[in-house]
């Protein structure tokens, strides 16, 4: 049976700072803008430490300038989690909040001002029963939603084809990655070991697209080994940055298509010839020129840099 209670002010503060603190293996928090304050910090510091806690953040609006949208110190605490993914989306509007019990719909931005200063109103609805979801949500131990059609239909109107956690989930894995972290697990050590208990042995960092809007200028990658919380951390410096604040300008294979009076075959085809992209995919030197990923529409596209030297040369 699913319970679904509609929470004001206080009460949907509360809710929230719930479905983090009761999150167990999963948690999804969609936000266009966030500025997390000391009550969301300590109830996800006590996830930083777990092995097995997959954090999904999704925020929106700024293109120009993330930190517009999410405070930098903001986005510093949650690069932190050793098993994280935060995506970017520039349409997000919707605010949502789930964990492997829980969800929350709400007009609220996951903001110290929104927090202390609007009017603000949430449908929270729980579901139980595990199940076979946790493909959906890549996560073994996420649970069955059960009784969330009655939800849709009696309190958000929706109609059976939409499920709403099926759909923020589809919304999350077509946004544009920006950082992604990987914890590096070992058995534990002892007779707890011989029963296959693992434990958190630092984490790597998979990619950091985020360095981009800082102003800094690498001039090439660097492992470095830092110590956080005990455990030893593996990064990896990305190749691509600029002293800019902000985000280099791109265009799509379209748009350089009016712009160079070429077609998009032609200039796809000098893009792979020249070894920056395979397929619908960035390689790794792609990455390094400045190539990126983005989303319009619900469709992934492939974005080059105004300044790509590749670009210059078709432009004499």
């Amino acid at each position: 049976m699913t319970e679904v209670n509609f929470l004001f002010d206080n009460q949907l503060i509360a809710g929230v700072e719930s479905i983090i603190k009761d999150s167990k293996k999963y948690l999804l928090l969609v936000s266009p803008y966030i500025d997390l304050d000391m009550r969301i910090r300590d109830a996800l510091k006590e996830k930083i430490s777990k092995h097995d806690f997959e954090l999904r953040l999704l925020f929106g609006k700024n293109e120009d300038n993330y930190y517009r949208s999410v405070k930098k110190d903001s986005f510093e605490f949650l690069k932190q989690f050793p098993n994280i993914e935060i995506r970017y989306n520039e349409r997000l509007h919707a605010k949502f909040y789930q964990n492997d019990f829980d969800f929350i719909m709400t007009s609220l931005n996951l903001y110290d001002y929104s927090l202390a200063k609007n009017i603000e109103v949430g449908v929270k609805g729980s579901f139980a029963s595990k199940g076979i979801i946790g493909k959906a949500f890549n996560s073994a131990d996420a649970l069955l939603v059960q009784g969330v059609e009655k939800v849709k239909q009696d309190v958000l109107g929706m109609n059976q084809e939409v499920n709403p956690l099926e759909k923020f989930q589809l919304i999350f894995n077509d946004s544009t990655l920006l950082y992604k972290t990987e914890p590096n697990v070992s058995d534990k050590s002892g007779l707890i070991g011989i029963f296959g208990s693992k434990q958190l042995d630092g984490y790597s960092v998979i990619l950091d697209n985020l360095k981009s809007q800082h102003q800094v200028k690498v001039t090439k990658p660097e492992s470095t080994i830092e110590e956080k919380s005990g455990a030893k951390i593996t990064t990896q410096s990305p190749p691509f940055e600029t002293n800019s604040g902000t985000p280099k300008k791109t265009q799509s294979a379209s748009q350089l298509s009016k712009a160079l009076g070429m077609s998009t075959s032609d200039i796809t085809r000098m893009m792979s010839q020249a070894g920056l992209i395979l397929g619908d995919k960035i390689t790794t030197k792609g990455t390094e020129k400045g190539l990126v990923m983005k989303n319009y529409m619900g469709n992934d596209y492939i974005a080059y840099p105004d300044d790509l030297e590749e670009l210059s040369q078709l432009k004499k």
